[in-house]
């Protein structure tokens, strides 16, 4: 199976692919260690150039406010225990690709480790690895010597067998090449070309079959390009809050709930206007390391 990184490739329509079930289970990462100890993207340094500093006690609550909203919207929910020394794991999103059972060509849920971009952030990797295979998946080689992180820069088409994949700072074409060919599964590339949007995740958010919310600047013209002949209806964020607030970093699990930072008012509106309902939470003193509400947690399944 090959990649495809400009629309004259496109050899299908959405409505062709065969249809997934939509995950129901979600990871969350306790946050008893989060903090900034480093950085390791633009958003964790002030103005000043100086490490921001986090409330930890507020993030806590905010986590907590989250993980309840969550268990409200009738998700699934397992929580890992918090790991010393890794201040980053509550954005479980990255360590891993889970390659559900109607998404692998023989039916056997599959977990595909990360190959962090960043030394602080490797140990994470087999603390999410090995929860996953407790739940169920078999775990697989990563890629092969390339840089991919997850689900950051991963993200399954909501209902059809579609992979769209981030190839920027943090994760390579190379890596998404084997894992295309590896799962038999189309892969969309689509090139990162902002700084501000180092993941896939801060730039685009799938919201349904048909749906998106994203802020096209942070893609090149190709990309763009490639969203556009894909998805009809392509929200576009309000450029200030997908910078400040990380609009794009939003999740939707059933094509109708948006959940959003509360910073965001402006693109909650859009997204009102669209036909969502909109939940909107404060990650503040988690914008401050570069994440919000999808990195927080990782939507997965069937396993």
């Amino acid at each position: 199976m090959s990649t495809i990184d400009q629309r004259e490739q496109l050899g299908f329509r959405l409505a062709e692919l065969p249809r997934c079930a939509l995950p129901r289970r979600v990871l969350v990462a306790d946050p008893e260690h989060f903090d900034l100890e480093y950085a390791i993207n633009p958003h964790m340094r002030d103005e000043h150039g100086a490490l921001r500093r986090v409330d930890r006690a507020l993030a806590r609550r905010q986590w907590q406010s989250f993980v309840d909203a969550l268990r409200e919207s009738g998700l699934e929910l397992d929580e890992l225990p918090a790991l010393p020394g890794q201040p980053d794991l509550v954005f479980c999103a990255n360590q891993t690709l889970p390659i559900a059972r109607d998404v692998a060509p023989d039916g056997v849920a599959r977990v595909v480790p990360s190959r962090m971009a960043h030394a602080q952030r490797r140990g994470e990797v087999a603390h999410v690895t090995a929860a996953l295979e407790r739940m169920g998946y078999r775990v697989d080689a990563p890629a092969d010597h390339a840089p991919m992180e997850g689900m950051g820069d991963g993200l399954w088409h909501p209902g059809r067998r579609l992979l769209w994949a981030g190839v920027g700072p943090r994760s390579s074409r190379a890596a998404w090449e084997q894992i295309a060919q590896r799962y038999r599964v189309p892969t969309l590339l689509l090139e990162l070309v902002d700084p501000d949007f180092y993941h896939l995740d801060t730039a685009l958010a799938l919201l349904s079959e048909d749906s998106c919310l994203w802020i096209p600047q942070a893609l090149s013209e190709r990309s763009q390009a490639l969203v556009r002949a894909l998805i009809p209806r392509a929200i576009e964020a309000d450029a200030g809050e997908a910078r400040r607030s990380l609009a794009c970093n939003a999740f939707c699990a059933d094509g109708r709930t948006v959940f959003i930072d509360a910073g965001a008012r402006l693109t909650a509106q859009r997204l009102e206007r669209a036909g969502f309902c909109v939940r909107m939470l404060d990650s503040s003193e988690f914008l401050k390391s570069g994440g919000s509400l999808f990195c927080m947690k990782l939507l997965h399944g069937p396993i």
